[in-house]
């Protein structure tokens, strides 16, 4: 790399270049301030990791991971959630990309983020895995029902569920009843669900509960897209499927009513829960979706590569 390209962090007041380089690298497509903000500056696991590649006053290539707060193997850990790759097209074929991903994960290690993780796509995958060490550790179909006049019989205990229009304390209580049921997964408390659900500038979710005398026993967010209705989170213990079973029913009716074509979810194949949904008829369909990452510090359990530890859904890729 000859010395007018210059990599360093993102300084504060460079947000317009950044989303002009957006829009620039996806066809027109607009990033807003507001989102933008959200994703890596209003998260409550803190800031965004985001460094910049400078042609003198051209910004030309980004890459930025979103700060999470993960529980792994029952530790919470902040961790890089990978995403908002881009480079100018102009600049494209001279290995900004990997340079800065580099730069990001070095940043990361000297403030204690100890792995990065994400969801690449058919474009950047191979440049991950082959460039950046990553892993792949899992092919995450989606997992549908498409609806059918046989399933206007199904039948759900509505009395236990009730729509929140936020997260409250109780969401707390059932965080640290069943974190330590998962090995990896991203921490649900009512701060994170409030974050990622409800003050989300672009999309509209809405969130249910399954409650029992006054305790929330899980919860799923919904939203529609097209006329598919996807279930992005749903969260319960591991083996208090039959809740997450109401949930899910609950949520096939409703889609019935408003005359959704089908219904989806991501949900790890190990879990008791993928088993009882399989009996109602979901199966899993395209489009399949990489899940990968690297362990940054060698001291960090490798365990996370393997994908039966893990829980994931639609709400830890922020393309949902």
């Amino acid at each position: 790399m000859t010395t007018r390209y210059q990599i360093r962090p993102f300084q504060e007041g460079e947000e317009k270049q950044i989303l002009d380089l957006f829009s620039l690298s996806f066809g027109g497509r607009q990033m807003s301030l507001p989102y933008w903000r959200w994703r890596f500056q209003d998260n409550p696991a803190g800031h965004g990791v985001i460094e910049l590649c400078w042609d003198c006053d051209a910004l030309v290539a980004h890459y930025a991971v979103t700060n999470l707060t993960m529980s792994i193997h029952g530790q919470s850990l902040n961790v890089g959630l990978s995403g908002t790759t881009m480079t100018h097209p102009a600049y494209r074929g001279m290995s900004l990309f990997q340079m800065l991903a580099r730069s990001t994960y070095n940043r990361m290690l000297k403030i204690n983020m100890p792995l990065v993780w994400g969801f690449p796509n058919l474009m950047s995958h191979r440049s991950f895995v082959r460039e950046l060490n990553w892993v792949d550790i899992y092919e995450v179909s989606m997992f549908r029902l498409h609806l059918e006049p046989r399933l206007k019989d199904i039948h759900t205990s509505n009395e236990y569920i009730f729509e929140f229009s936020a997260a409250d304390e109780r969401f707390d209580t059932l965080w640290e009843r069943v974190r330590n049921d998962y090995d990896i997964i991203t921490q649900r408390d009512r701060t994170y669900i409030n974050w990622r659900y409800f003050l989300n500038p672009i999309e509209k979710y809405k969130l249910i509960g399954h409650v029992e005398n006054n305790e929330i026993q899980g919860y799923a967010v919904f939203k529609h897209y097209g006329d598919e209705l996807q279930i992005v989170d749903v969260m319960m213990g591991k083996e208090a499927f039959d809740v997450g079973e109401n949930l899910i029913t609950y949520l096939i009716v409703h889609a019935l009513k408003v005359n959704a074509s089908s219904i989806s979810l991501w949900l790890n194949v190990t879990h008791p829960l993928h088993h009882a949904l399989e009996k109602i008829g979901f199966r899993p369909e395209g489009p399949v979706t990489y899940l990968g990452g690297v362990v940054l510090n060698p001291t960090t359990d490798k365990s996370f590569y393997d994908f039966r530890r893990w829980y994931f859904t639609m709400s830890d890729s922020d393309v949902f």
